[in-house]
């Protein structure tokens, strides 16, 4: 799969930006503990750390909220507050953490980054969703963002899909295996 991701990308790892979306694994340890492991995943893949920013849904406002205390501040750090379209068009890729898929769709919504990421895929963002964030990016949810129709089900110990489904079936999906879609082509890889 790392030869396909750069493949796509069409630059040398060092090169490559990133933004990794926590949100969905920050409430248990071991969802925590997958941060650590996607830097470490991503850092053997040759991409460097300072290319690497966290950006945490949690910490930004709701979009509908106005802002009172600091309402001072004109230019808020990045971290602090909603990208837009042209910053997040910045990055190569977006990596969608795992853990609670629920938590994920609601700040997605909550802050309104669902909308500006749905366009930045559509121009062209490599979203990589990691479990909760491949199920937020199919068909799991009302609001995900449905990119593929059939539900992904991560980490499946049984009979995986090794052939993708006619209709909406689900795609039951092992540890290290993925769904590939480019425009209107879908594969396992």
């Amino acid at each position: 799969m790392k030869e396909k991701f750069f493949d796509i990308i069409g630059k040398c790892p060092k090169d490559v930006k990133v933004l990794y979306i926590p949100t969905a694994g920050i409430e248990t340890d071991g969802a925590r503990e997958s941060l650590a492991i996607c830097f470490h995943e991503l850092f053997l893949m040759g991409i460097q750390y300072e290319n690497i920013l966290v950006y945490n849904l949690e910490l930004i406002l709701s979009k509908d909220y106005q802002r009172t205390y600091s309402s001072y501040v004109t230019t808020p750090f990045m971290l602090t507050r909603l990208l837009t379209f042209e910053e997040l068009n910045q990055f190569d890729a977006v990596f969608v953490s795992g853990g609670d898929v629920s938590v994920l769709c609601r700040e997605m919504s909550r802050t309104g980054f669902d909308r500006i990421l749905n366009n930045a895929i559509k121009n062209g963002l490599i979203y990589v969703g990691i479990s909760a964030g491949s199920m937020y990016a199919a068909g799991n949810l009302t609001d995900g963002l449905h990119i593929i129709d059939n539900p992904i089900i991560p980490h499946w110990n049984g009979s995986e899909t090794t052939v993708l489904p006619n209709g909406k079936d689900e795609i039951k999906l092992a540890d290290g295996k993925a769904v590939y879609v480019e425009d209107n082509y879908m594969s396992v890889i």
